[in-house]
C-alpha cells in the first residue's frame, strides 16, 4: 500500500516539475521525542531531470554540537586520559546518501570545494599550543563518529539506499536513530553532472522533544548552574540512602 502510494506522488510530482529542477518532499518532516522514542524511518521523495551519468547526493546534517576525544596512555599500571582536543560547530548526525558507489570525479571534486559528504566535511578545532598532529586527531575524530553512527554514508542503488526511475524519479528512506538531538536537520539535494550543478532542493527536518522529558531537557539549557547543582544535591542525597540501607542490613 505503501508502495502505492509513493508512485501515484511520484507520477504527480513528475508532471509539474520543471526542467532542470528537483521537485522533492518528505513523508514527515516532524519528529516528536518522548521516553518511548527509538529512532524513526522516513521516506525522501521526488523527481528530477537526470541522464546517464549524472549523480545524485543527498544530505542531512543535524544540529552543531561540540565534541571532545581523548587520547588514553598507559600510567604506572593503570589507563588515564592525558590530551584531548574539542571540535566545534560539528554535526551531531550527518546522513549522506550518493546515487552511484563510483561518482563522477568531477562531481567528487564539486562536494570537496563546498565541504559535503562525510569525508569532505569541514572540523575546527579549539585551538590549543600542546597539541600536535592535528590531522591525525581529526582523522581519529572523523572515523569515530563514523563507528558510532553519528555520520553515517551510503553509496549506489539499493532498496535501503536510494531508488532510482529512469532518471527521473527518486526515493530514499532515512533512519534517524534513538540518539539524535532535538532540533533542526537540514536536507540537501543535489543534481551534479560533470562537476557542475544542474539542480538543488533544500528542506528541513524538525525533531523536538515533549512530555516530561521537554521540560527537563529545557531547564537544563536554559538553567544549566541550577540544574547541576540540583543534580550533585539528588547524588549526594542517593548515596547517603544507599549508605543508610546497607547499614540497615
Amino acid at each position: 500500500m505503501m508502495k502505492r502510494i509513493f508512485i501515484l506522488v511520484f507520477l504527480f510530482l513528475s508532471k509539474i516539475s520543471f526542467a532542470n529542477s528537483i521537485v522533492a518532499d518528505l513523508s514527515i518532516d516532524s519528529i516528536n521525542i518522548n521516553t518511548g522514542f527509538n529512532g524513526a524511518e522516513l521516506f525522501l521523495f521526488g523527481t528530477y531531470d537526470g541522464q546517464d551519468g549524472d549523480d545524485l547526493f543527498i544530505f542531512i546534517e543535524g544540529p552543531k554540537t561540540e565534541a571532545t576525544i581523548y587520547k588514553k596512555e598507559y600510567f604506572y599500571g593503570i589507563w588515564i586520559n592525558r590530551e584531548n582536543v574539542t571540535f566545534k560547530n560539528i554535526p551531531s548526525f550527518y546522513y549522506s546518501i550518493f546515487s552511484s558507489e563510483k561518482p563522477n570525479k568531477q562531481n567528487l571534486n564539486y562536494l570537496k570545494q563546498y565541504n559535503l559528504g562525510n569525508a569532505d566535511l569541514k572540523i575546527s578545532e579549539i585551538p590549543k599550543k600542546s597539541i600536535k598532529d592535528m590531522p591525525q586527531w581529526k582523522e581519529t575524530f572523523k572515523n569515530k563518529m563514523i563507528k558510532d553512527s553519528h555520520w553515517i554514508s551510503k553509496k549506489g542503488v539499493k532498496a535501503e539506499n536510494i531508488e532510482i526511475k529512469n532518471n527521473k524519479l527518486f526515493r530514499a528512506p532515512v533512519v534517524l536513530p534513538a540518539s539524535v538531538l532535538p532540533g533542526e536537520y537540514k536536507v540537501k539535494i543535489l543534481h551534479l553532472r560533470d562537476g557542475l550543478k544542474i539542480s538543488e532542493e533544500n528542506t528541513n527536518i524538525f525533531v523536538r522533544k515533549t512530555g516530561f522529558e521537554a521540560r527537563i531537557y529545557s531547564f537544563a539549557h536554559n538553567y544549566s548552574a541550577f540544574y547541576g547543582i540540583f543534580a550533585i544535591i539528588l547524588a549526594i542525597l542517593a548515596g547517603y540512602l544507599a549508605a543508610l540501607s546497607f547499614r540497615k542490613i
